[in-house]
């Protein structure tokens, strides 16, 4: 005969796996309500959340001593504080702290201590609870008790605030510790040694975050119009690598391909990445296609044959793609250049090539601001100064003759060089008249501004 206990036990989950798709449901509703509050914020990481299984809800009823406490299953399962739970992950330790402080931009006072969610009515926190509460082990966690509103039935939740090495603390203590079927008497070294590796735990976290900065510090230098830096990274490395591993099978040497890397990498992301549809599907793409890539044949020793004569109806990427064409097989970097990035992108090579050369138009210059300027002057007229000033940039880029003029680099400092000095031009003239007047030394001067950059 079982003894009474288990009669208790048996009740009580055979209720809760009744219940099971209310709590599936307030399940997602805590998580998306949670995720609209705080996904904007670059310091969460994840949001994870867990409806206590089964076999943990034996475990605690047992351990616990529900069947002592409570009469009925009905009361035993409203008294779990953590049916279910969420945890919001966070980068840093002292996120923590920040996201608790910002829970109360969400939540208004309401009956009962508890105060209510402004984005879901159904959801209510403790936010008068002391944080953070010192746990078992002396240390401490931001934990909050929660319930969602299901039917005029509560349906109690526990929000976890955690940073990323507290969740590995957590895990290692939970799987190496009191998971631990073995006897081991948790004496006083044994505390000192987990204390000891939390701590530690607490310095790489502060480590990892001035690493973090640094890179955020890095990634916000001067780039033109790339926001994915960790994948447009990994991208140059990895095409950095394979130019440097085919060469060298085919060629039997290397040359420095790093900024050359950078700027396919640039412009894969532009191209494929800018409009934001289906952004992971290509990340994969490209990923799996690189890695491919790694054991196929490239000879760069071969020559590159364009299906047609290259020709475009915008004379800036015409003449730029006409120059470019020009040097395929004759400047042996720009050949490197472009077998890796035909080898890359889908389509005709000349297509590729017209892609390419629009899109550093783009970069150096800006369709909207180009737009904007010489507008006191007639509106022929103001086309006319921006189509001589474009070819003066030009001019001296195609002048320069070098690969160097598609580096990263100088494509930022053309740039700015080329809208400055329109900006002032734009503003030093009222005219066309006072313009045509000094055409020869504005010409002259934007020239040579380029053109000293490569030299």
């Amino acid at each position: 005969m079982k003894l009474e206990l288990f009669s208790f036990i048996d009740e009580t989950l055979e209720l809760y796996e009744r219940r099971m798709p209310a709590f599936y449901y307030a399940e997602g509703q805590i998580k998306n309500a949670f995720r609209a509050m705080f996904n904007d914020g670059e310091s969460v990481v994840s949001f994870r959340t867990r409806i206590k299984s089964l076999n943990s809800l034996k475990e605690k009823l047992i351990r616990n001593q529900f069947y002592l406490d409570f009469d009925s299953a009905e009361d035993a399962i409203n008294h779990l504080s953590d049916l279910i739970g969420i945890i919001m992950q966070c980068r840093f330790i002292r996120n923590e702290a920040e996201l608790y402080k910002q829970m109360f931009e969400f939540f208004e006072e309401s009956d009962g201590g508890y105060s209510r969610c402004i984005i879901d009515k159904n959801i209510f926190l403790n936010l008068r609870m002391p944080q953070p509460q010192i746990q078992r082990n002396g240390f401490t966690i931001f934990r909050i008790d929660g319930y969602y509103l299901f039917n005029e039935s509560r349906i109690n939740f526990e929000l976890q605030i955690k940073s990323l090495v507290h969740t590995f603390w957590s895990e290692i203590e939970h799987e190496v510790v009191y998971k631990n079927p073995d006897f081991v008497m948790y004496d006083s070294f044994n505390r000192n040694m987990l204390g000891a590796i939390r701590d530690n735990l607490d310095v790489v976290d502060r480590q990892l975050e001035i690493m973090y900065k640094e890179i955020s510090y890095e990634s916000k230098r001067a780039q033109i119009g790339m926001d994915e830096q960790g994948f447009k990274v990994f991208v140059a490395r990895s095409v950095n690598d394979l130019v440097n591993r085919k060469m060298k099978e085919s060629v039997g040497f290397t040359t420095d391909f790093k900024k050359c890397s950078a700027t396919i990498a640039q412009y894969i992301y532009i191209h494929d990445f800018a409009n934001g549809e289906n952004n992971r599907e290509k990340m994969i793409t490209y990923l799996e296609m690189l890695s491919v890539m790694k054991d196929n044949p490239l000879d760069f020793s071969e020559k590159i044959v364009l299906e047609t004569e290259f020709s475009h109806y915008d004379p800036f990427v015409d003449r730029l793609g006409r120059y470019m064409a020009g040097q395929l097989n004759v400047n042996f970097q720009w050949h490197v250049f472009f077998t890796i990035l035909f080898t890359i992108q889908a389509e005709k090579d000349s297509v590729d090539l017209a892609n390419f050369c629009k899109i550093i138009k783009l970069l150096l210059i800006q369709p909207r601001w180009f737009a904007g300027t010489f507008s006191h002057f007639a509106k022929e007229d103001a086309e006319a100064v921006r189509s001589e000033l474009s070819n003066i940039l030009l001019d001296a880029l195609i002048d320069a003759n070098t690969i160097r003029i598609v580096y990263e680099d100088n494509l930022y400092r053309c740039m700015n060089i080329f809208r400055s000095f329109t900006d002032k031009i734009s503003e030093r003239y009222p005219d066309i008249e006072s313009y045509r007047n000094d055409q020869s030394a504005v010409r002259n001067d934007l020239y040579h501004q380029i053109a000293i950059l490569f030299h």
